[in-house]
């Protein structure tokens, strides 16, 4: 199957009808394996491909529609132009213009051409789970899996840009329950990668998945009260994901967020430089160009501090009188939102332990739990657990905690390690606030 000749074929049908269109084809094949306690719990392969279309009538009127149907595309098209000429018109409406200079997906290293059989994926569902179970005090798992992804992406816009690049992603995960009398710990271990080698071995994910059980055992209440707060990388990243839907366009527009008047002012410390960059080499989000057909750059979004862009597309751009940062996504429909890529907080040149010294009495938080992040207003509230901190030193287990602040006070009190890895969309090396509300036992 040509996904870009489907394309060029669609646009060809809606042209005949005077009206312009955009199209975007995901031809997706996914194979995963999950096991629980040596079981195979499922296997699962499948394979489709949806093709969305954004018909634009008199370039003020759109519509939008999905279909996994190949051999009624002339069925489709009428009733998507249909559905354009009689949709509301919107002034804001904004096309690419020109261009198909573009990075290729072999440049960025997201396709691993390795053969990834079902067995496999048994093996290393199996492997992580055994790694797992091997260590004392575990006594349950809760599953291992491991899937491979192949999306093949093309894309024709109205300008007349056509694209198309490939990308493959391996996710390996388990969890599993440590215990000790009474009590029960839950541990999990991940790893995402667009190549089988850059995977941590599933002994590894099974061993840390054991550690992070097992550690929480023992684990006590505090007193409430103000502590400086170092959340994990892996905690972090749910910060740096709240910051990238803070800045996203479609909040601005709406002025849904609180940082909405924040722009081309001092947000962090003068320290502190947040990336999004779609072109960093074998990244989980990296592609050629966007949604949009704009040739992906690097965008450099907090410079010492100081918030320099919103994470845009050509709609929202337009409504906000800027240009696009090149960051629009479609849904398989072909509807466009803007949306982060490889987004990221760069090292400092202060070490985990540094970070960890400098604290007399704190928290260390490994995990969060619930949705407490109000964007409007930027009140944050989040359960959480992980450790307690004396006198720079990780101590004892802790949980039962809530941690809370306003993301603007944490944003400026944020002090950065350099230890940064890059797993999944959002990455931040560990972070300090300075100061936040931990509530736990009051009779502790």
């Amino acid at each position: 199957m040509n996904i870009l000749n489907i394309a060029a074929d669609i646009i060809k049908l809606i042209k005949k009808q005077n009206q312009d269109a955009e199209v975007t084809i995901y031809e997706t094949n996914k194979i995963s394996v999950s096991q629980r306690l040596s079981k195979i719990e499922q296997i699962s392969q499948s394979k489709n491909c949806t093709i969305g279309i954004r018909a634009i009538a008199g370039k003020t009127k759109v519509a939008y529609i999905s279909t996994n149907d190949l051999n009624n595309l002339g069925n489709t098209v009428n009733q998507v132009v249909e559905m354009a000429k009689n949709a509301p018109e919107d002034p804001y409406i904004n096309f690419a213009i020109g261009g198909d200079n573009y990075t290729s997906s072999a440049d960025l290293g997201i396709l691993d051409n390795n053969v990834v059989t079902i067995d496999n994926l048994k093996g290393i569902a199996e492997a992580a789970e055994n790694s797992a179970l091997a260590h004392k005090n575990i006594i349950n798992s809760e599953g291992a899996s491991s899937s491979h992804t192949l999306v093949n992406t093309a894309l024709s816009t109205v300008s007349g840009f056509i694209g198309s690049f490939s990308k493959s992603t391996f996710v390996n995960q388990v969890s599993v329950v440590a215990g000790e009398e009474s009590e029960m710990k839950v541990g999990y271990d991940y790893d995402v990668a667009c190549n089988f080698c850059d995977l941590k071995s599933p002994e590894l994910i099974g061993k840390e998945a054991a550690k992070r059980a097992i550690d929480q055992l023992n684990s006590r209440t505090i007193k409430t009260g103000k502590f400086p707060v170092i959340f994990e990388k892996r905690a972090a990243k749910e910060l740096v994901k709240s910051f990238a839907s803070a800045i996203n366009g479609s909040n601005i527009v709406s002025n849904s967020s609180f940082l909405r008047n924040s722009l081309n002012t001092q947000i962090f410390n003068d320290r502190i430089n947040i990336i999004d960059d779609p072109l960093l080499p074998r990244g989980i989000e990296s592609r050629p160009f966007d949604g949009e057909g704009i040739t992906s750059r690097k965008n450099v979004l907090v410079k010492n501090g100081v918030l320099q862009n919103w994470i845009l597309d050509l709609y929202s751009a337009k409504k906000l009188n800027s240009e696009t940062t090149g960051n629009a996504t479609r849904a398989g429909n072909a509807a466009i939102a803007p949306a982060a890529s490889n987004l990221y907080i760069e090292n400092s040149n202060i070490s985990f332990e540094e970070l960890i010294e400098e604290v007399k009495e704190g928290i260390y938080i490994t995990d969060l739990f619930g949705f407490g992040v109000n964007l409007i207003n930027g009140d944050y509230s989040q359960g959480a657990s992980g450790f307690f901190i004396e006198n720079g030193k990780i101590t004892y287990p802790i949980h039962e905690i809530t941690v809370a602040s306003n993301l603007k006070d944490m944003f400026s009190n944020l002090v950065v390690a350099n230890d940064l890895t890059f797993c999944g969309q959002f990455n931040s090396p560990t972070i300090k606030v300075s100061e936040m509300t931990v509530a736990g036992s009051l009779n502790n």
